[in-house]
């Protein structure tokens, strides 16, 4: 089985770059974790109210959440926002 690539839109790659130095490492091992292996049961649901063809999956650290969305014809998990849970927009 082919490992998923993360890769972040312009936005939610400056909003990752404002989080403190330990949330971005823990999110960047949770979101390195389930592109080894997306099938495996993580911290992950589906983010309700998207559209059913364009679903997006949110990903929880500890008071940090990054929603993003499964490429899987290019194998690409593409992150779309980070932020803190209480002030997070899906």
């Amino acid at each position: 089985m082919m490992a998923y690539r993360v890769m972040f839109t312009h936005r939610a790659e400056k909003a990752f770059a404002a989080l403190p130095r330990t949330a971005r490492i823990g999110i960047a091992i949770a979101l390195e974790k389930y592109a080894a292996n997306p099938f495996h049961r993580h911290d992950v649901k589906k983010v309700k109210g998207c559209p059913p063809e364009k679903p997006r999956y949110r990903i929880r650290v500890g008071e940090f959440r990054a929603t993003f969305r499964i490429i899987r014809d290019q194998l690409v998990i593409s992150v779309v926002a980070v932020g803190k849970k209480k002030n997070f927009e899906y």
